[in-house]
Order: structure tokens, then sequence, then C-alpha cells
């Protein structure tokens, strides 16, 4: 009776997508990873806390977009509470362990080995990733600057396409509340060598109010979004050591965002070619190259107290080119795996603004410039006995910041007509050593050093902001961002229950910061509250996370994660009251658990729970953010093998919850019950 029960107490228990094959489940397959070390490895031998997410972990999932996914991932979170299903494409800046997040990306996300950060402002079209066409993604926290260099500060979040291996047709469509619409077809081919991958999607939502009940006024109304999207990719498969690859995306944008006078659009266009050649053991290469051409454009208002009115304060836009590549080749000497290659990626971009006061034109503002990044990087990996893996790598950087110009017509009072930024030019290095130790067949210790780095884009040096009437100027002095830090951590497996512990400590120099200003600058309008991008000397990030799972049959699984993250600023010179305040936007606590049935022919089924610990929105931590509890619900039965119904379930009790506030008073919410009903087709 009492092991009866302690079976039962450890089924409570959940565990880690990432976690190692147990050795008597012969339903699991051990996932194979690329992003720790760029070269394909089991999960379980990377010596890093990598998380991956299974085809089958989005399908049975009730999120609709990326980012609403990989909240389940400790320590993941955007720079606002809010889904990027309606907020501001500029507040979806990726954050790992609580790495100060802001809305410039700090850690790097990349599609099939492309950087998917914005080139201007470092932020994530998280829509521009349809869920149907993802087949795994990859989470490493953790710095990961000595492979993958600029943005891989905090980790890197890989996201891997699928591939076509025969004709297939596949079809995704669902309808909600609040009008929301979903459809996405997939078209594979493979021909021979030949394989064509073809994916249309299209979203729609009138979205929802996200300003809180209390605060309303007649301005108040629904946050609405539509975007579409076209992915292509053509490959040659000439043998598995052989290969070569074109693909193109088109993306376009449309969000309303909670008044009549503020709303955004995207449009943007990118292509790849790249490919593959040779193996490990006689010498592996692999080569991509990329570019894309975008244009943003925002407004923004300054809106009444009462929330009655609202006049026109900024109209911006952003036009962006970039272009970039990267090579490798890696090969296996004896113990040793050896890979070497270089990058490099150029950005140039400007923000073309037309100035309101009181909603009345009064002047333009440009500014943009150019940034060269690119870097070369040398690593082994080496087994000198199987219960060891001993990795050391180190890259070198240069930045190269140039043409920065700003012009004002006419200017504003202390603002000259014309400046001319001088250039900025760095060469960061990023080392990293990793160990993975195999202690027992059930055990595994991880040990970790690294540096890595994030320069300032383009955005944060030249680009004014507006939320409301807090003001956030631009800093064309800002500095490269430094992170030094360590983790150890320990995998333990008890049969179908395995965990993961890992405790971190990150110090971050020069970490960019939305600081309160004492005094008005000229680009903050009276009645505003003044903030301007400054780089803080220190800031320390110290915690744990926990990965816990349990299969105990064949058709259950639960899951748990933990993150307890102290984010702290250590030393502000220019701000010393910030010294000892929380960083902004990092709660201490969040927590995932969940439950997955799977029976193919009964019914499938995931119940997800979320907790949010209380944060701060600003620097001075006046404006507390309370916690909260969201869970969703996935529901599906399979008809046959070519057809799926299913219901989703997003903030199943409806719970609501603060995502934001300003020094005015005014209260974000955010995503409400959001419920739809779809239908899955494959042929």
């Amino acid at each position: 009776m009492i092991r009866r029960l302690s079976a039962v107490l450890l089924s409570l228990l959940a565990v880690s997508p990432a976690a190692a094959q147990p050795p008597d489940d012969p339903t699991r397959l051990e996932p194979v990873v690329v992003t720790v070390t760029r070269i394909e490895q089991k999960a379980g031998e990377a010596p890093a806390s990598v998380t991956v997410l299974t085809r089958d972990d989005i399908r049975l999932s009730a999120s609709q977009t990326v980012d609403d996914l990989l909240r389940q991932v400790p320590g993941f979170s955007l720079f606002r509470r809010s889904s990027s299903l309606v907020t501001h494409p500029t507040t979806q800046g990726l954050s790992l362990r609580g790495i100060g997040p802001s809305g410039t990306s700090r850690a790097l996300v990349l599609v099939d080995g492309v950087p998917a950060n914005d080139p201007f402002g470092g932020w994530v079209y998280w829509s521009r990733i349809p869920m149907q066409s993802i087949e795994q993604i990859e989470v490493v926290r953790g710095g990961g600057s000595s492979a993958w260099g600029n943005y891989a500060l905090g980790g890197v979040v890989h996201i891997l396409t699928r591939r076509p291996t025969e004709r297939a047709v596949f079809f995704d469509g669902s309808y909600g509340t609040r009008d929301t619409m979903n459809f996405d077809l997939l078209l594979h081919e493979a021909l021979g060598p030949f394989r064509l991958s073809l994916e249309g999607s299209y979203f729609d939502t009138e979205g929802y109010t996200v300003v809180k009940s209390s605060r309303r006024g007649s301005i108040d109304i629904e946050a609405d979004s539509r975007h579409a999207t076209f992915n292509g990719r053509a490959e040659l498969v000439a043998s598995p050591e052989a290969s070569l690859f074109v693909s193109g995306t088109y993306f376009d944008e449309d969000r309303g965002n909670g008044t009549p006078l503020q709303f955004n659009r995207t449009r943007s266009g990118a292509a790849a070619i790249g490919g593959r050649l040779g193996t490990l053991d006689t010498g592996e290469w692999r080569l991509s190259l990329f570019a894309e051409n975008q244009n943003f454009r925002s407004t923004f208002s300054g809106q009444a107290l009462d929330r009655n009115s609202e006049t026109l304060a900024l109209d911006q836009r952003v036009p962006t080119t970039s272009a970039g590549s990267w090579l490798q080749g890696s090969r296996r000497f004896g113990a040793h795996l050896v890979t070497a290659g270089g990058d490099v990626r150029w950005v140039s971009g400007e923000t073309d603004e037309r100035v309101y006061n009181a909603g009345v034109f009064t002047r333009t503002r440009v500014a943009g410039g150019e940034q060269l990044i690119g870097g070369l990087f040398l690593q082994d990996v080496y087994t000198p006995h199987p219960a060891w893996e001993l990795v050391g790598g180190l890259r070198g950087d240069y930045w190269l910041n140039f043409n920065g110009t700003r012009r004002d017509t006419p200017p504003a009072a202390g603002v000259p007509a014309q400046q001319t930024f001088d250039d900025i030019e760095r060469i960061i290095a990023s080392p990293r050593a990793a160990a993975l130790f195999h202690a027992t067949p059930t055990t595994d210790v991880r040990a970790s050093a690294y540096q890595g780095f994030r320069v300032p884009t383009l955005n944060e040096l030249y680009r004014v902001f507006r939320v409301r009437n807090d003001m956030t100027v631009a800093n064309a002095s800002l500095r490269p961002e430094r992170l030094t830090g360590g983790e150890l951590g320990v995998q333990q497996r008890w049969g179908p229950l395995e965990g993961r512990l890992t405790g971190y400590w990150n110090d971050v120099q020069d970490l960019v910061a939305n600081v309160t200003l004492t005094s008005r600058l000229p680009d903050c309008p009276v009645g505003t509250t003044c903030r301007q991008r400054q780089n803080l000397d220190l800031a320390r990030v110290r915690g744990f996370e926990t990965e816990l799972a349990l299969r105990l049959a064949r058709e259950w699984r639960l899951l748990a994660s933990y993150l307890f993250a102290d984010a702290r600023v250590v030393d502000a010179s220019q701000q010393p009251g910030l010294e000892g305040k929380r960083l902004a936007q990092v709660p201490e606590h969040s927590a995932t658990a969940g439950v997955r049935f799977t029976h193919p022919d009964w019914l499938n089924a995931t119940l997800t729970a979320r907790y949010v610990g209380d944060q701060y929105e600003d620097d001075l931590n006046t404006l507390p953010l309370g916690s909260h509890v969201v869970m969703d619900l996935f529901l599906s039965r399979a008809f046959g093998k070519s057809t799926e119904i299913y219901i989703a379930v997003e903030n199943l009790l409806d719970r609501i919850y603060t995502t934001g506030r300003t020094s005015e008073g005014v209260i974000s919410t955010g995503e409400p019950r959001m419920a739809r009903a779809g239908l899955r087709l494959r042929f």
C-alpha cells in the first residue's frame, strides 16, 4: 500500500521535454538537437540546459502563437506579459532567465539557422512563423555567443521546420470567439532528390480591449490583428551527405493598438539559400546566405486622463534592409570533434517620423544608420571517455556602427537641425567552457562558464517611442552589453520519472535599460514621463530552474517546471537610486504544470496551468504588476489517419491579469478567455 501511495504521489510530478529517453520506454526517442554546439547530438549528450518542444508538443497545445507555446519553458518571457496575438511588435523582445527584458531581445531566435530577430529593433515577429510548419523548437538557456554571436547573450531559440519526405497536403483551420479565424495550408512534394514545401497562412481577430474596464474611456476599442504569411522552400537532396536549398518568405501584418488613432503595419520579404556537404568523419560544410527587406509603420497618440479623447503624437515609418551569411566546417579527429566558422550581418535602417503637438503637425525627424557585425569561432567537443564530454569554444566579433545621422525640420528647442554621430567600432571576445559527466547510467551532471554580448540596435540608438504618456528617448552613445556567467546542473532519472535542476549566475555589464529621468529632454513633450535608454553599470541575475516529468503509462504524461530569478541592479553610477532595484518586467517566481492524455482511438487532451509572479513595470519599482495564473485546455479526436477535430481554450477560467501600467494610472490587461474549434486534414 505504501509503495502504491508513493507511486501516486510521484505521478503528480512532471518531466522536461528535453530530458533523455527513459530506458524502459520504447515509445520515446530522445530528440536530436543542433543548437548547443552547432552540430547534431542527442539532447541528453548536450552540455547545456536545453528544452525541446517536439511536433507532438506543438500539435497538442492550445496556443495559437509560438510565443504563447514557449511560455511553458522555464525562463522564457517577452518584454510584456501580453500575447503576440494583439500586442505591439516592439514589445515582443525575448528574454531568457530574466536577463533584462525589453523590446529588444536578449536571446537569439533562429528559423532553420537564419536569424529571426528584427534587424532594426531586435524584437521577434512570432506570427511570421506558422505553427503547422514547425517540426521542433530547441530552447538553449545560458550564454550562447561563443557559437552564435550577437543576441545570444542569454541563450538561443532555434525553430526547425518540417521537411518533405513524401507528397502530402496538411490543412489546419479554426474559428472562435471574437471572430478569431486561422487558416493554414501546407503542401509537401517529394520527387526523387527534389523536395518542395509551400505554405500559406491567414489569421484575423477582432481582438479585445486591452485597458482595464475601470479605466476605459470612449477611445478604448478592441486591439484587432490580421496577418498573412507565405513560405516556400525548394531543396535538392542529392544524398544523405549533400543537399542544397532555396527559401523565401513574405509577411503582411496590420494591427490596431487599442485606440482609433493607434495602429501598426509591417510588410517584409526575405530569402535564403544554402546547403550541406560531407560528413563529420570526412569533414562537413554548411553554408547559408540570407537577406530581408522590411517596412514598418506605427502611430502613437497622447490621451486625455479621462480617456475620452486622444490626439495624434507621432507617425513613424521604419524602412530596413539587411543581409548576412554564415559558414561552418566540422570534422572528427579521434576523440575531438572540431567546428570552425564565421558569420556576418549587415543592417541599414532609419526611422522617418512626423511629430505632432496636440494633433497638429510640427516637424519631421529622420534618424538612422548602418551596422556591420561579423565574427569567427572555433570549438572543440572532446570526449576522452564515454562518461565525459568537454567543450571549449572561443569567438571574436567585430562591430561597426556607421553613418549615424539625425535631421529635424524644423528643429525643436534645444535640438540641432542636423546631427552626425560618431562611428562606433569594437572587437568583442566570447569564450565558453562546458562539461558533461555521466556520473551513473541515470545521473548526468553539467557545468559551464561563458561570456556573451549584444550590441545596441539601430532602434535603441536612434528611435524615439511613446506608450500612452510615457516617452522613451534614444541614445546614440550606448555601449554593448556584456554578460559573464555560469551554471551547474544535474539531471536524474528514476524509471519513468525524470528531473533536472540547474543553478545559474549572470553578471551583465552595461545593460541597456529605459531609465526614468528627473529632468525633461527636448524630445519629451510637456506632460509626459521622460525616459531614456541608458547603460547600467552592472546588473546581476541569479537563481535556479527545475524541470520534472513523469510518464506513468503510455497514455499519460505529467509536466512541471519552475524558475526563480533574482534580477537586480547592482551598480548604476548615473542613477544611484536604481541600485538594489529589481529589473523591470522580471518576476522572481514563475511556474508551469500540465497533464497530457493521448489515446488516438479515444481522445487527446492537454491541460496546462501557468503561474507568473509579481513584477514591476518600471525601473524605479513604483508600478507593480501582480501575480496571476492562467489555464489552457486542448481536446482533439482523430477520425482515421486523415481527419482530426479539436477544441482549444486559452485562459480557461477567464482570469483578468495586469500586463502593463503607466505613470498616470492606466492599467492594461491580458488576453481574456479565447476559445476556438478547428479541423485538421492530411492527404
